[in-house]
């Protein structure tokens, strides 16, 4: 008899204590939950910092620390103040000044919330209780760092994907500035926090011509058939005509049109497939959709146009929209359409977290890696592939190409007039790697240049397919 109630009274004490440790949990994940949700709405930054104190590291793929909380609890960014700046429009700060990043959306993760209370209260019980996630990202420092560089603080941005993959290797927005004077909220240029690689609208240019060329090879229109480009001719009253060539092409088809960017010709091309043609391509380029991953969302690249006359719709046909048509894109966005067609045709989706790492030393990668949101045939993507080669082979695109690389690719000039009544002209460029070793697309946009962007994309690709 003496022996049950010692039993009973060892079994009591096990499970008190382990009632009191689920209930400890129970309250510390509550208080934890609340101090989060202070802190993030503003109300308690002080608290937020403190919270921070223990929160998981941000980690690139090739190992460099990005974020992290030091043993004297202060959150810090990366040591090379260069990197610091080109990685903030994806980390972000801890304050969450900057939204669409990194810090703000895993903000849970980071700080070690939404764990199971089991997970939760073996880790109280190993001292790692309120230790938070280190998560690893795509980027690549080095990426990082060059595609910085070679912005040289312009404003404008640079993306590099892997587009068999969909992985994020670079991102940068320029001009931009070191998290810490983010955190201090003082000495911020001017749109330096505006993630323009994610965010921008802007106008295609002629990028917007593989849209064109897209819809004429799934018509029943000749590709042999000639336009006779006349220079600063409009095309007809109020419509197209060449903005950089006075003298004109002379008698272009599709490859040659493609090659030298003949306005006159995709003007001619759009007056034969009309709105609906176009339009259906760039839809099955995801023009008009919700592009989002990994919780980031990319402003909508919009494609309404047919709203004019058409005069307009010559215009539209260019990526240069008038009156009350609207093309827009963003950079990640137009990187994937150039993915699109290296990849046979298939548009993966983007991803920018490898994986997460708890304090116990496990490691859960994310599912759906390589996931295809959008699809051409396959022979289009090749067609398409081809006219983008000749571009840079002898083009217009020829500063994108790459010793040893079959570099494809479209340049793009935008006009556009900001609030003060100022033409703005913005320089594009979007390609790819066309090889197996290397499946690299970039898209660089400079805001306020009428050139620069193959040169920088080129670079790009070449630093991608050295490191």
């Amino acid at each position: 008899m003496k022996q049950l109630r010692n039993n009973i009274k060892a079994f009591l004490l096990i499970f008190l204590s382990l009632f009191v440790l689920f209930t400890g949990g129970v309250i510390l994940q509550s208080q934890r939950a609340r101090t989060t949700l202070l802190a993030s709405s503003g109300e308690n930054r002080a608290a937020l910092a403190q919270r921070y104190s223990q929160a998981g590291s941000i980690i690139s793929a090739d190992g460099v620390i990005l974020a992290a909380s030091d043993t004297a609890g202060r959150r810090s960014y990366s040591s090379d103040p260069q990197l610091a700046e080109a990685a903030l429009h994806v980390v972000g700060d801890y304050t969450h000044n900057i939204s669409n990043t990194v810090e703000s959306l895993w903000q849970n993760e980071l700080l070690g919330e939404g764990r199971s209370l089991s997970e939760q209260l073996l880790l109280d019980i190993q001292g790692q209780g309120l230790q938070g996630n280190d998560l690893i990202l795509s980027l690549r420092s080095d990426l990082m760092k060059t595609a910085y560089e070679l912005l040289a603080g312009k404003k404008g941005a640079a993306v590099v994907i892997n587009y068999q993959t969909g992985a994020i290797l670079a991102s940068v927005s320029s001009p931009s500035v070191h998290p810490d004077q983010v955190v201090a909220w003082k000495d911020i240029p001017d749109t330096s926090l505006f993630n323009r690689a994610f965010l921008g609208e802007y106008l295609p240019g002629s990028t917007f011509k593989i849209i064109t060329a897209s819809a004429l090879l799934q018509s029943n229109l000749s590709t042999e058939e000639t336009v006779m480009c006349q220079g600063s001719t409009p095309l007809i009253p109020g419509g197209v005509n060449e903005t950089y060539s006075n003298a004109g092409h002379g008698e272009v088809n599709l490859q040659k049109a493609m090659a030298q960017s003949c306005n006159h010709y995709f003007g001619s091309v759009a007056l034969q497939l009309g709105d609906q043609k176009i339009s259906r391509a760039a839809e099955q380029m995801e023009f008009n959709q919700t592009i989002s991953f990994d919780r980031f969302s990319l402003s909508k690249s919009q494609c309404l146009i047919g709203r004019e006359d058409k005069a307009a719709l010559t215009w539209a046909a260019i990526g240069q929209p008038a009156g009350k048509d609207i093309i827009t894109v963003s950079p990640l966005h137009l990187a994937m359409i150039s993915g699109m067609i290296a990849n046979n045709g298939r548009m993966t989706e983007a991803y920018l977290l490898e994986s997460m790492l708890y304090p116990s030393g496990n490691e859960s990668t994310f599912n759906n890696r390589g996931d295809i949101i959008a699809q051409i045939d396959p022979g289009l993507a090749q067609e398409l592939k081809d006219l983008l080669r000749q571009v840079v082979k002898s083009g217009t695109g020829v500063n994108a190409q790459v010793a040893g690389l079959d570099v494809c690719g479209k340049t793009g000039t935008a006009e556009t007039f900001n609030q003060a009544g100022e033409l703005v002209i913005s320089s594009l460029f979007t390609g790819f790697s066309n090889n197996q070793d290397y499946p690299f697309a970039v898209a660089v946009v400079l805001d306020d240049s009428s050139y620069g962007s193959s040169v920088i994309a080129g670079q790009l690709l070449a630093a991608a397919a050295n490191y």
